[in-house]
């Protein structure tokens, strides 16, 4: 398996500094090496996930697997055993899904459960932002925090990304 920091930082507990700066560059979080490193514990006996890309790792009650588009299916497995695996290994939900290529699908993937009022786009003197509007009722019911998709759509798409609740 491929993850954004190379084999020897998963096994050690430091990172060397080609990967501290990939670190900072991409905003990836303590919490999220911790997860590449289990992730790479449970899933390395797995040889078909040999060239599977895990691009990022988020959440805290549903764990959401960032992906290559094409390597969604192996990372499920045959009938989902591998996510089964994981799921119970972990103790949470496991959601895989596909990079995205814009904004507007991965705020669908993302919220699958919850209904979408709107993606829309901000132009500001700063530059083009999203606002994406979901109904105030389902604020309890969010796979993952506002805060959290917002840190994670900034980090992928390299734009700024506001959730509003109406």
């Amino acid at each position: 398996m491929k993850f954004p920091i190379c084999q020897v930082c998963l096994k050690n507990n430091i990172l060397c500094n080609a990967c501290a700066e990939k670190v900072k560059k991409e905003g990836i979080r303590p919490d999220e090496i911790k997860m590449y490193r289990v992730l790479n514990k449970i899933l390395k006996d797995q040889k078909s996930l040999k060239n599977v890309e895990i691009k990022r790792v988020v959440g805290k009650h549903t764990l959401f697997l960032i992906t290559r588009k094409e390597d969604v299916s192996k990372l499920i497995g045959r009938d989902g055993r591998i996510a089964k695996k994981l799921s119970k290994e972990l103790n949470r939900s496991i959601r895989i899904i596909g990079k995205p290529d814009n904004i507007k699908d991965f705020v669908n993937e993302v919220f699958f459960s919850i209904p979408v009022l709107g993606v829309n786009v901000v132009y500001t003197p700063q530059g083009k932002k999203y606002k994406v509007r979901i109904p105030r009722v389902e604020r309890r019911n969010l796979p993952i925090s506002s805060d959290l998709f917002v840190n994670i759509s900034r980090s992928i798409f390299h734009t700024d990304v506001d959730v509003v609740f109406e």
